[in-house]
């Protein structure tokens, strides 16, 4: 083929680059695979837009590639959401995304305000300052490391765009699942205009957002917009005054409790509030102000600061009622939305960022840009982990010496994020360049993060003495470096046949200077009182203390000098991986496309805190000590995509379908897994319903194993007659786990032949340490967590003139998806199953507005069927129940629009 000559390039610009990207097949990270020329024909610009002609569908554009480019022209999964969309789902935050997107599943960790994310059943389950998503998560092109950000974002955009199946090379980090891509609204030239918009809702549900574009001149203007949103719980919240004291046998030996007039639960930060106050409630407010400035002809800068607050209570953790029907845990009559709350929920967390973008035309085919954003977060965060979770009165057990396992008076748990400090910056510099039948885009990117935090864990009535045990998190400076070198191409191999290339090398740093963890999971001794305190009672006669015991003075709130036994955790570890993308894409015509490709993954690996796997005691070998910093290794993806795109029914019809293969290697899974063995002392052995009792665990992340994940992805939008729009989804995703050989099979282990469940795994007693004490149980076959097989979403809208002044437009929207798993055990039971059970979901709006578009009004209802979903699971504390984390119920509201 013979490659027509380009435009003179600079002379900076080094010919050998040329050179190779065409030797290379090389191709645009950034560039869009558009339809490919001829050719004697040039590419032409990937910002050109084909025109939208009357009654057609209008032309949907993407930066899923790193430079603009037409939806149906590229050769990736991706799906873009328009400003209007969102607006029209009500969507305020990246939860709101949840059945918007084929394959995506998005939950909330409630202690830490983290955000779950998975796309094709690929996600994390590590919201801590040393974990990392699997799905990433960026602003514009820029890379956000911590996912709690994400929640502030969702105002003043042009649209959002989710990448699914592996992303390694041009987006890199962190992209084992896919990206979501959130695109603000950029300041436009030479026009002044605003809009605001107040919205009332159930639940004294009130939020304000407005916008205005002030061009101050041909080359100048500025962007500012304000969102803020408030909102009552939806929760019946109760204080927790609850007073029943320890149970002690009486002289016939019948136990019996022992209240004494004081709540059983830490009083600390109890008090009354009102429902602006509960758990689930709202309060939260950003500001964006963007500057774009065109310095030249050529040259443009736009750089914007964005301000979010969240005063909120956070969410909290709930008992299934449905599942729990029946059973002794059931509910009580004020239903599924109830907490009896000691510890009051409080976030107090701001997110300041500086985002620029540099764009200089170095030739009619030469563009350099640049990216930069410093982000720093800020928060305090206090939360009831227990949610007035307690055993039942028949199971709390005499306070014998030797423990009564666990089941205490009272739960007390609780978790504070004391103060945290997470600081960002992210570069990336890219050099576009295009040919008259190649283009690539190549790039240097650099993360650095800085993250400091003190973290409190409290178990204020442990076993086997009810007395506190808590944990202490000093950690002063933890750090992730991250560089990466990356190009990807496109060349033109045949007559409308297109060839890409893409290489990415990554390699990351994590480093813990400094940092303390202090304190013990044993409640043998006072200590967590400092001395300003003295139990009443001898051990195991009744209760060392109650909620008003206990001061400021001990605890988390007096700082780590309470906690005994500090460790220092400094430590670090490198990485480093290749990930590449290669594919072909040919053009049937000018409207449609077929493409496969085949990219990879990564996520790099990480350790914990520095932790004796010995347990404190002997280790088997006779050594005191054994340290260790529970590293893990990196999780990889490759995918494997088949797909079309494509234009039907003069222009009426945009149509798109994906099938997927992808191995997913080295899963990151995080829990409480067993780390070593200690020695047993003389004359002890082990209890019957403790085989184990020597096997010390610890929270980590692990590695756990290998799985197959393929699918078939349909999206469509259509305008089957006049004034009527059409859109819609079906998502088939086939899991399976392949190999984990350590699968632990704990959950609610003593509930199973209760409820007709299948038994947990025997206890492995044997000699593989990486086996022992887990109950191994053989899940390959098993599907993925959030991973449902079948989902389906259908949305209409229809326009209904009256009059020649107003039009009407009812929209109704419903999403169904079949069950799914939270963890790989796959438990099919009606009481303690790990599922979340298949449900359909109904949205509806109705606009009103008048032909000159100055306002409009909106009636609008999500979850209108009020449905209970689960959007996280976890084992109840006390008994054979789960407790979850669930999506809002139902939401209706007003909302109305003035435009200037």
């Amino acid at each position: 083929m013979k490659v027509s000559v380009a435009p003179a390039q600079p002379a900076w610009v080094p010919h050998v680059i040329r050179l190779a990207v065409c030797s290379l097949l090389a191709g645009s990270a950034g560039i869009r695979a558009q339809t490919a020329a001829p050719a004697d024909k040039p590419v032409q610009p990937a910002a050109t837009a084909d025109k939208t002609a009357p009654g057609e569908l209008p032309t949907v554009t993407v930066t899923a590639t790193r430079t603009t480019t037409n939806l149906l022209k590229t050769p990736v999964a991706v799906t873009a959401l328009s400003a209007d969309d969102l607006v029209r789902d009500n969507v305020k935050d990246l939860m709101d995304l949840s059945g918007m997107v084929p394959n995506l599943q998005l939950g909330l960790s409630n202690g830490d305000s983290g955000v779950l994310a998975a796309i094709r059943g690929v996600t994390s389950t590590n919201f801590t300052e040393i974990g990392d998503p699997a799905v990433g998560i960026h602003i514009d092109g820029i890379y956000t490391p911590r996912p709690q950000g994400s929640l502030a974002l969702m105002f003043d955009l042009d649209q959002v765009e989710v990448l699914r199946g592996a992303q390694g090379t041009l987006f890199g980090r962190n992209s084992t699942a896919g990206v979501i891509n959130i695109i603000p609204a950029k300041p436009e030239f030479k026009t002044h205009h605003g809009w605001a918009s107040l919205q009332l809702g159930n639940y004294k549900g009130q939020q304000l957002r407005a916008v205005y574009n002030l061009g101050v001149s041909e080359n100048f203007a500025l962007r500012a917009a304000v969102m803020v949103d408030k909102r009552d719980s939806y929760l019946s919240q109760e204080q927790d005054l609850r007073d029943r004291g320890a149970k002690l046998p009486d002289a016939a030996g019948v136990g019996h409790f022992t209240p004494d007039g004081k709540p059983d639960t830490d009083q600390r930060l109890n008090r009354k509030l009102s429902p602006s106050e509960y758990y689930n409630n709202s309060d939260q407010q950003g500001l964006r102000l963007t500057g774009r400035w065109a310095i030249t002809k050529n040259l443009e800068w736009t750089s914007g600061v964005e301000h979010y607050a969240n005063r909120g209570a956070g969410d909290i953790g709930l008992k299934d009622c449905k599942m729990a029907a029946g059973t002794p845990w059931a509910c009580g009559p004020e239903g599924q939305w109830h907490a009896i709350i000691n510890v009051p929920g409080k976030i107090d967390m701001t997110i300041d960022t500086w985002r620029n973008q540099l764009s200089w035309k170095l030739g009619d085919s030469t563009e350099l840009g640049y990216k930069f954003a410093y982000a720093k977060q800020r928060r305090y965060q206090q939360h009831d982990d227990d949610g007035g979770q307690r055993w039942l009165d028949s199971e709390v057990g005499t306070m014998f010496e030797w423990g009564n396992w666990g089941r205490q008076h009272a739960i007390d748990w609780a978790s504070y994020t004391l103060k945290s400090n997470y600081r960002s910056t992210v570069h990336e510099l890219q050099l576009k360049q295009q040919g008259a039948d190649w283009r690539y885009v190549a790039g240097l990117f650099s993360l650095n993060e800085k993250n400091a935090i003190d973290f409190a864990q409290d178990n204020l009535v442990a076993a086997p003495y009810a007395m506190p045990q808590g944990q202490y998190y000093a950690q002063p400076d933890r750090r992730i470096a991250s560089k990466a070198v990356f190009i990807q191409g496109d060349k033109l191999l045949a007559k409308d046949l297109t060839g890409t290339l893409g290489l990415r090398f990554t390699r990351d740093r994590r480093s813990d200077v400094g940092g303390i963890s202090a304190g013990l999971w044993d409640a043998s001794e006072p200590w967590y009182y400092n001395g300003l305190y003295k139990p009443p009672v001898a051990p195991g006669l009744g209760t060392p203390h109650n909620g008003t015991d206990l001061t400021f003075g001990m605890g988390p709130f007096a700082g780590l000098g309470v906690y005994p036994v500090p460790t220092e955790n400094t430590h670090s570890a490198n990485w480093s991986k290749t990930t590449w993308r290669g594919g072909l894409q040919y053009d049937i015509d000018k409207t449609r496309m077929l493409f496969v490709s085949l990219a990879t993954g990564y996520r790099p690996g990480g350790f914990g805190d520095k932790f004796d796997t010995c347990g404190g005691g002997t280790c088997t070998d006779g050594s005191t000590q054994k340290y260790s910093f529970l590293e893990y290794g990196p999780e990889t993806t490759k995918n494997l995509e088949v797909g079309y795109k494509g234009r039907h029914l003069g222009n009426k019809l945009d149509l798109s379908a994906v099938a997927f293969f992808t191995k997913y290697q080295g899963m990151h899974v995080t829990g409480t897994n067993a780390v070593g063995q200690r020695k047993l002392r003389d004359g002890e052995t082990c209890p019957d319903w403790n085989p184990a009792c020597d096997i010390v665990a610890a929270w980590k992340t692990e590695n756990i194993g290998d799985a197959d994940i393929r699918g078939l992805e349909l999206e469509f939008k259509a305008l089957p007659w006049g004034q009527g729009k059409l859109s819609g989804f079906l998502a088939l995703l086939d899991t399976k786990v392949k190999s984990y050989p350590t699968y632990d099979d704990n959950w609610m282990c003593g509930y199973r032949a209760q409820f007709n469940a299948e038994p947990c795994a025997p206890v492995y007693l044997g000699e593989d340490p990486a086996k022992r004490g887990r109950a191994i149980r053989d899940v390959r076959g098993h599907q993925l967590p959030y991973a449902p097989k079948y989902a389906v979403g259908l949305n209409y809208t229809h326009d209904f003139a009256i009059g020649s002044a107003l039009t009407l437009s009812p929209t109704i929207g419903a999403r169904w998806q079949s069950k799914m798993y939270f963890t790989v055990r796959n438990l099919d039971n009606p009481v303690i199953g790990d599922y979340q059970d298949a449900y359909t979901n109904w949205n509806a709006s109705v606009r009103l507005a008048p032909s000159d578009g100055k306002w409009d009004l909106e009636f609008w209802g999500t979850n209108l069927t009020n449905n209970i979903v689960k959007n996280w699971m976890g084992q109840g504390a006390a008994g054979g129940y789960t407790f979850n984390s669930y999506s809002q119920p139902r939401m209706v509201g007003v909302r109305g629009t003035w435009y200037f």
